[in-house]
C-alpha cells in the first residue's frame, strides 16, 4: 500500500527508533526524489522499514537474535544517498553502485550511523553489489528492501495489465 508520506502511518516502533530521521530535512528532501515508479525515496524507505520490522519479529519468534534498531535506522536510511545530485542526476547504472556509498556517508555524519548500520546500508544491493553483509540487519535489510521493492513495482504492473486489459477489451468490442 502506498504511504501518503505522513506520520501517522508509520507504526509506533518505527517512530521510537527512526523519528529523528523520518522528522529531518533530507528525509523532507527524499519525499520530493521520485523511486519505484509511483513511490518517492522516502516512501520506499518507510515501506522498507516496515518490511524489517516484520522480518525482526518473524525472527525474534524464531528465536534468532536480531539487532531491530539497526534494522530499522538502516532500512530507513539506505537510500538518501539519492538525494545527492550527483547520484540522482547519474545513469540509472550507475546508481545502484554510488547510491549505498553516498548513502553511508550522509547515515555518518547526519545521523550518526554505527558500523553494523553502515554496513547494512553499504551492502543492501547485494547481489548487485557483490559483497554480501556482515550482520544479520544488513542480512533483513537486504530482504526488507526487496519485498519493498517487488511491492512497489508490483503495483505499477498490475495497473498496467488492467489498463492494457481494458484498451484490448476496448479495441475487441470496436471491431
Amino acid at each position: 500500500m502506498k504511504h501518503d508520506n505522513t506520520n501517522n502511518e508509520v507504526s509506533e516502533d518505527i517512530l521510537d527508533v527512526g523519528g529523528d530521521i523520518i522528522d529531518s530535512e533530507r528525509f523532507e528532501k527524499a519525499r520530493s526524489i521520485p523511486h519505484h515508479f509511483d513511490y518517492d525515496v522516502a516512501a520506499h524507505s518507510l515501506d522498507a522499514a516496515e518490511c524489517a520490522l516484520l522480518i525482526c519479529r518473524i525472527l525474534k519468534r524464531l528465536n534468532i537474535p536480531v539487532e531491530q534498531e539497526d534494522a530499522i535506522r538502516a532500512s530507513l536510511l539506505h537510500d538518501l544517498g539519492m538525494t545527492e545530485d550527483e547520484v540522482f542526476l547519474s545513469p540509472p547504472s550507475e546508481k545502484a553502485y554510488t547510491h549505498p556509498e553516498e548513502g553511508a556517508r550522509i547515515a555518518t555524519e547526519e545521523y550518526g550511523a554505527n558500523e553494523v548500520q553502515i554496513d547494512a546500508i553499504l551492502h543492501h544491493m547485494w547481489p548487485i553489489g557483490h559483497i554480501i553483509p556482515h550482520h544479520t540487519s544488513g542480512w533483513i535489510l537486504v530482504a526488507a528492501d526487496k519485498m519493498s521493492s517487488i511491492r512497489e513495482t508490483g503495483s505499477y504492473a498490475a495497473r498496467q495489465i488492467a489498463q492494457t486489459m481494458q484498451s484490448v477489451t476496448k479495441r475487441r468490442k470496436d471491431t
